[in-house]
């Protein structure tokens, strides 16, 4: 009886050891065939849920966008030459709020994606973390894996 709870016990140890490996941390992001290198300062690259979160400031200024942060909200809101962007900490909801007039735009309205997982601040360095897909799609790259390479690609449409 000893034995097979043993056994039992190893091979659940063992699968849960394997879907853990399952997901790894990206080591880098390439924006448009550059390598992006996140100063130390500005914070690191994260997983959480099985995504690549980033340091909201740093991705969106690197890709030509404003940030302005609003501590009352914990919320930041993101500038791009087409739409402004609302992304509040621990909301799964990104909102797209178009200019008027802006060229390209189709989509006239504000309107709202829904994301599978929550942008978030990490307290002790006080920085508004995002899962990078849901933003970098919503503002026209495509976003790839490198699996092999641990990297994370975007590219613009």
């Amino acid at each position: 009886m000893k034995k097979q709870f043993f056994l039992a016990l190893f091979m659940i140890l063992a699968v849960l050891c394997t879907s853990f490996s399952a997901f790894a941390v990206a080591e880098s992001i390439i924006i448009n065939g550059n390598v992006a290198q996140i100063p130390a300062d500005m914070g690191i690259i994260r997983e959480k849920d099985e995504r690549t979160f980033v340091p909201i400031r740093f991705v969106m200024e690197y890709l030509d966008c404003h940030v302005d942060y609003d501590e009352t909200n914990r919320s930041a809101t993101v500038a791009s030459d087409t739409c402004a962007y609302l992304i509040q900490d621990g909301n799964n909801r990104l909102f797209v709020i178009p200019y008027p007039n802006a060229e390209g735009m189709q989509v006239t309205e504000p309107y709202a994606i829904t994301m599978d997982t929550v942008p978030y601040i990490e307290e002790t360095e006080g920085r508004m973390y995002i899962p990078i897909r849901f933003l970098a799609q919503a503002i026209g790259y495509t976003v790839g894996w490198d699996e092999e390479k641990q990297t994370v690609t975007l590219s613009i449409d």
